[in-house]
């Protein structure tokens, strides 16, 4: 069974320009497990592990949704949860976020229209950057660090559907992309 999720992707460029800022903050006491570059990406839904009889059905939904292309920026940081031992380090979003949710919540009606059991959690707009194992010494200096972040304003023009392969060396994979209008 794939183990799937639903995403955007920021530009490269825009990806570049906040590896710079988070390169600045490597070595700082307590810092996460960074997450490579290549796996940053802003989750609308995760899906978990999907029967393959459940494909055709679920890309035939996410192919209708619609919305509308966004302007975004990559902005701010923080830590999941917010106010105990910090397990997430992420970096925010802003510009039109309320678009960006409305899009999140069509693509997680069209994953529930195909059957598939979602988690509970409200969607937050953000990119993770680093993860603290438990046992980790973590220290919410890296997210204060990068606060004050404002990266350069990009266009969004897809959503995808993304395999996670797990193991020594995680990578994700592509499966389909649908446009934004």
């Amino acid at each position: 069974m794939p183990r799937l999720f639903v995403a955007l992707t920021p530009p490269r460029s825009a990806l570049d320009d906040l590896a710079n800022a988070v390169q600045r903050c490597a070595g700082l006491a307590g810092e996460p497990r960074w997450i490579p570059i290549e796996r940053w990406h802003v989750t609308l839904a995760f899906l978990g592990n999907v029967e393959e009889s459940t494909m055709d059905k679920l890309t035939a939904e996410l192919g209708a949704v619609s919305g509308a292309r966004l302007r975004l920026s990559i902005a701010g940081a923080g830590t999941f949860p917010p106010r105990r031992s910090p397990r997430v380090l992420w970096a925010g979003l802003s510009g039109d976020l309320r678009e960006l949710s409305t899009l999140a919540k069509h693509v997680r009606i069209a994953a529930r229209q195909a059957r598939i059991t979602l988690d509970r959690k409200p969607f937050q707009a953000h990119l993770t950057l680093g993860r603290w194992r438990p046992g980790d010494p973590a220290d919410r200096a890296v997210a204060a660090a990068l606060a004050p972040y404002r990266g350069p304003e990009f266009r969004v023009a897809s959503f995808s559907l993304i395999r996670s392969h797990l193991g020594p060396n995680p990578r994700y994979e592509i499966l389909q992309e649908w446009p934004l209008s």
